[in-house]
C-alpha cells in the first residue's frame, strides 16, 4: 500500500474536483480505473473537461508522435486516461499524451505506466493550470520524467523541460530559427510556430513534415 507518510520529504498538492478520500493506490486501481480521473495522497481527483482547441492539439501530437516513431526507433504513445506511475511520488496521473520508446515499453501495465515515460505532454484546461505548470512539473521533475512538453493554447504559450545531469528540469527554449529539439526523442525537431496556428497539421501535412525532418538525418 502507498501512503503519504512514506514520503515525508515530497509532498503532493490535493486540488481539484475531490469525489473520494482515504483511497489506497490498490482500491483506486480496482475500483476507478474506467473513471476520468487521478490519484493524488489518497484521494480520488475528477480531472477537468476539455476543449476542441486542447482536443486539436493532442490529436495532432499523438499523429506526429506516432508517425515519427513508426519511421524511427518504435515505441507507442499513450494518452489520457492511460496513468503514469512514478516512484517517490505519492500521485498517480493521466498524461495528456506520454511516449515509450522501445527500452521502456516493459513499464506498460493494463492500463498504466509504471516510472517515467521517455517524454510526457500536457495541455492545459480551464482549472488545471496552476496542476499542470506548477504541481505536475514539479512531480515529473521528482519522478524522473526526462522531457515534459507544457502547452497553454488559452495564453499561447509552449515550454519544454528537460531534465540536465543532476536530475532537475532545464526551460530549453527553441533555436533561432524557431525549431525545438527534443532530447529524449533524438533527431526530433519541430518548429514551434505551428503551434500558433489557428488550425493545426493534419494527417497529410503531418506526413510531408516527417519526411522533411528524416530525410535531413
Amino acid at each position: 500500500m502507498i501512503k503519504v507518510l512514506d514520503l515525508p520529504q515530497f509532498m503532493v498538492r490535493i486540488s481539484g474536483d475531490i469525489i473520494a478520500t482515504d483511497v489506497s493506490y490498490e482500491d483506486f486501481m480496482a475500483g476507478y480505473d474506467e473513471m476520468h480521473v487521478e490519484w493524488v495522497n489518497g484521494a480520488v481527483i475528477q480531472m477537468p473537461a476539455i476543449d476542441e482547441k486542447h482536443d486539436a492539439f493532442v490529436a495532432f501530437l499523438r499523429m506526429f508522435f506516432d508517425g515519427f516513431l513508426e519511421l524511427t526507433t518504435g515505441g507507442r504513445v499513450l494518452g489520457d486516461p492511460v496513468l503514469m506511475k512514478l516512484e517517490n511520488v505519492p500521485s498517480s496521473r493521466a498524461p495528456d499524451l506520454q511516449v515509450l520508446l522501445p527500452e521502456r515499453l516493459h513499464q506498460l501495465r493494463r492500463n498504466q505506466v509504471i516510472g517515467p515515460a521517455n517524454l510526457v505532454v500536457e495541455v492545459v484546461s480551464q482549472g488545471s493550470r496552476r496542476t499542470d505548470t506548477v504541481d505536475k512539473l514539479r512531480e515529473y521533475e521528482v519522478g524522473g520524467v526526462p522531457e515534459y512538453w507544457l502547452f497553454d493554447h488559452l495564453r499561447k504559450t509552449e515550454k519544454f523541460y528537460q531534465l540536465n545531469d543532476e536530475g532537475v528540469y532545464e526551460d530549453v527554449e527553441p533555436d533561432e530559427n524557431g525549431l525545438y529539439h527534443s532530447k529524449a526523442l533524438p533527431g526530433l525537431v519541430l518548429d514551434v510556430s505551428l503551434f500558433r496556428r489557428q488550425k493545426l497539421p493534419g494527417f497529410w501535412e503531418i506526413a510531408t513534415l516527417l519526411k522533411k525532418l528524416l530525410s535531413k538525418e
